[in-house]
């Protein structure tokens, strides 16, 4: 009896996983004609190279979930084992893309790649989109566990590798791959939005051995392009150990937040990006152009180390970590500041507008090779400066460091108009207009000497007396406030010293959103340059939404974005304390709108207003798909302040509409400008731009 219990036990178990076999798809071959994926045969297994020929499309529905054969990889030897395509062949499977594949899930429902085998040893191959495949979307996809494979002797595919450098892969996670996502091309676009990639302690130890598989993101691109072809934005990048962020000759760098990774590099913008705990966050290479604006570098060794190529390094906060550009560099650096890190700048650069405190060693270094050194402050560092050769210090306040340089002074540095608390050693020249100090009279310099606060206090010394000659001088101070002005009110305008003008009105500027004119959404991190100078930039946000300050004048905007026309507001007008309103439209090329896959459980679809800009009404419209228990209309101004409430109320299924006339909740009419209508029904929100132009 025994032995036959035992038998029907291992019967059943056998049909047990052999009814778990039916429930799955085995793939691979070539796949010759339109396919589409779908929850319901889950999971697909790739047992062997799956090829999407050209001119097919497979379609992977959210959901999904895709188990790609790998093999072991502990070694190089394994990895040449199992990881190289040798005569067609290869152990470890891969998928290969020479049509096109759209793999976009839902927030609630991703699609999943990831290896067959349940074993930390195992990694599978890539999914590789060949030169000649057409644009491919991935969207809410969890990649995990991919190595690389070797298809000839040249060329190593890596991760989600876009060998035709053109693609979207937005809202994805990528865990403990070798490479996130690859590109390898001349040309072409490719954006990668909203993403996580993560390295954590379950990574497979071989993968992060791997010369060039140590990148979540990688690139071999083209010098020569004009502009970047590569967007990188709103991603957050986790490392471990020795992970670089991204490696890539040319992109767009904006909104990210980077941890414990060693670098990222390239010709490139960075804007408004975190770097925490990274050393050398940002790596330059010879004849790199980089434009680093607006980042915070928390920790870590290097926020920036840069040696060769033009540079514009400005407005970024550093933290426990330091700037350093070499000797052979050239460009700007000003708007800084440096809490307990160092700031050292002796190439060819513009040097303005820095504050360097509380440092374990320099505070700014500058050398004979500095075009300018103006209006910088350092303040109980190590030491104060870190100078040779003939470099003039101009309007700089110099106060508590511990010693004046780091190493015996050699040539004759100028010191005028400067705030000192130390005497000018015989090496230095005093060019006139200095004052020096004690630490009593240092104290009353500033509004909060002790928390960081180094404006500029009222009645200090320092207001109206720097060496005031105009055309050495970028017109605005720290803030973006105008660089002279009358701060003691006796008529007479003079430069302040140190990086704030006192009592000085802020610049006015431009601000708007840039969207998609046919759909009325509004188009995300498009880059702005300020009559097409690359160093006067700015971009938009997740929503579109930009401002940028400028002293008054006339000014053309260049704006431009993978996957969009570039677009020109030409002669628009800015005025002194005041925002120029702009919406900018961004016109999609007809080959690349993108193809979606409608979310079912969408309550609101088609919300649009006509006309837009528009004055002094317009009309909203939406779409209810679902009968609803409330929706919920409302305008907002551009600082997220509750202009109106439209519509709060239940509504059937259809087509509704709204008229807002530009009233608020006061029934009184709004000015010109920029506003939102977002609208809620259930769990869903959904958020536009329009134009109020009277």
């Amino acid at each position: 009896m025994r032995f036959h219990l035992s038998v029907f036990c291992f019967f059943i178990l056998f049909f047990s996983l052999f009814a778990f076999d039916l429930s799955s798809i085995e793939v691979g071959g070539h796949l010759t004609e339109d396919t589409i994926w779908s929850p319901e045969n889950n999971p697909y297994l790739v047992t062997e190279i799956l090829y999407v020929d050209s001119g097919v499309t497979l379609t992977i529905l959210p959901g999904t979930e895709v188990k790609i054969s790998g093999a072991s990889c502990t070694s190089w030897q394994e990895f040449d084992q199992n990881f190289w395509l040798y005569n067609g062949v290869s152990i470890a499977k891969f998928i290969q893309v020479d049509g096109r594949l759209i793999a976009e899930g839902t927030e609630q429902d991703s699609i999943i790649f990831t290896r067959m085998q349940n074993d930390p040893d195992f990694c599978w191959g890539t999914i590789r989109i060949t030169e000649d495949a057409e644009l491919c979307r991935f969207k809410y996809c969890k990649i995990e566990h991919s190595c690389l494979i070797g298809i000839m002797i040249s060329y190593i595919s890596k991760g989600l590798d876009f060998f035709n450098g053109n693609g979207s892969v937005r809202n994805c996670t990528f865990l403990n791959n070798a490479v996130g996502i690859n590109s390898n091309s001349y040309t072409k676009e490719l954006e990668i939005i909203n993403n996580e990639f993560i390295i954590n302690n379950d990574v497979n130890p071989f993968l992060p051995v791997f010369n060039n598989g140590r990148n979540h993101i990688m690139s071999s691109r083209n010098n020569y392009v004009d502009s970047p072809d590569l967007l990188i934005c709103n991603n957050n990048f986790e490392g471990y150990g020795t992970y670089t962020a991204v490696s890539v000759e040319q992109l767009s760098f904006s909104n990210n937040t980077v941890s414990n990774c060693v670098g990222s590099g390239g010709a490139s913008y960075f804007f408004n990006n975190e770097f925490i705990n990274c050393n050398y966050a940002i790596n330059g290479y010879s004849g790199d152009s980089l434009y680093i604006k607006n980042n915070r570098f928390i920790g870590g060794y290097d926020g920036i180390n840069i040696d060769y190529g033009y540079v514009e390094i400005t407005d970024n906060y550093f933290e426990e970590c330091d700037l350093y550009s070499g000797i052979h560099c050239t460009g700007k650096a000003y708007n800084n500041i440096s809490n307990n890190g160092n700031f050292r700048l002796p190439g060819y650069l513009e040097v303005n507008n820095n504050i360097s405190f509380n440092g374990n060693y320099v505070g700014v270094e500058v050398s004979w090779r500095n075009i300018s050194c103006l209006n910088n402050l350092t303040i109980n560092n190590d030491y104060a400066i870190g100078s040779g050769g003939t470099v003039t210090y101009n309007n700089c306040i110099l106060l508590e460091n511990e010693e004046i340089n780091y190493f015996p002074i050699s040539g004759n540095p100028i010191f005028r108009n400067c705030i000192l608390d130390f005497e000018l050693p015989p090496e230095c020249i005093d060019g006139g207009g200095n004052i020096w100090v004690d630490s009593l009279q240092a104290q009353s310099l500033f509004e909060d000497i002790q928390n960081g606060d180094f404006h500029l206090a009222s009645g200090s010394i320092a207001i109206d007396a720097g060496f005031d000659t105009l055309g050495y001088y970028y017109p605005f101070d720290m803030v973006y406030n105008h660089r002279i002005w009358d701060g003691d009110g006796n008529g007479n305008a003079i430069i302040d010293i140190g990086p704030y003008e006192f009592g000085s009105p802020t610049f006015g500027g431009i601000e708007g959103y840039t969207y998609n004119p046919t759909n009325g959404e509004p188009v995300d991190y498009v880059l702005l340059k300020i009559n097409n100078q690359p160093g006067e930039f700015t971009f938009s946000d997740s929503i579109g939404n930009f401002a940028y300050k400028l002293p008054a004048g006339i000014y053309d905007v260049y704006a431009e974005r993978v996957f969009y026309e570039d677009v020109i507001e030409y002669q628009v007008e800015v005025f002194d304390g005041q925002f120029t309103q702009l919406a900018i439209p961004m016109f999609e090329p007809v080959d690349v709108a993108e193809q979606t896959i409608p979310n079912p459980s969408s309550q609101i679809s088609n919300l649009t207003n006509f006309p837009n800009p528009f004055n002094p009404s317009t009309t909203i419209s939406f779409s209810v798909t679902q009968n609803s228990d409330f929706v919920n209309l409302e305008v907002y101004n551009i600082k997220g302040q509750k202009v109106k409430i439209l519509l709060n109320e239940e509504l059937q299924k259809g087509k509704h509409t709204s008229i807002w006339s530009g009233l608020d909740s006061n029934n009184k009419p709004v000015s010109s400008g920029i506003y939102l209508y977002k609208i809620k029904a259930g769990n869903q929100e959904s958020v536009k731009h329009m134009l109020l132009l009277k």
